[in-house]
């Protein structure tokens, strides 16, 4: 199995393209290592985040965008789907209501295993 994560940058994406954070991905069910399914997750802590997420497709030459992505604190992960074909994730914070400051921890999960 194999794990990454990291944290979600802090501001937001209207403010600065640069707040978004890119996570590469490995190829599901192939590569020449020999990955299986990809599955990634958000959580946050101490408020409500809101969340960008674009997944970029090499097959389809085109992004899949979510625009706002609720991930609640009282809850688990926030889990979005993996297709074959999907090389990157840019992921971004939006506002989430007037009280919002960007700066709460939000995370993500990359799972994988290799096929065998």
């Amino acid at each position: 199995m194999a794990l990454m994560s990291g944290e979600v940058k802090s501001g937001f994406l209207a403010d600065d393209p640069a707040n978004a954070t890119l996570v590469p991905l490995p190829p599901q069910n192939g590569g020449a290592v020999g990955w299986g399914q990809v599955y990634v997750s958000f959580a946050a802590e101490f408020a409500d985040a809101v969340l960008r997420v674009a997944v970029w497709n090499d097959t389809a030459r085109a992004f899949r965008i979510m625009e706002r992505l609720a991930v609640p604190r009282a809850g688990g992960r926030v889990n979005i789907s993996i297709q074959d074909g999907d090389s990157k994730i840019s992921v971004g914070r939006v506002k989430a209501g007037p009280s919002d400051t960007g700066r709460c921890p939000v995370a993500w999960l990359l799972e994988t295993t290799l096929k065998g």
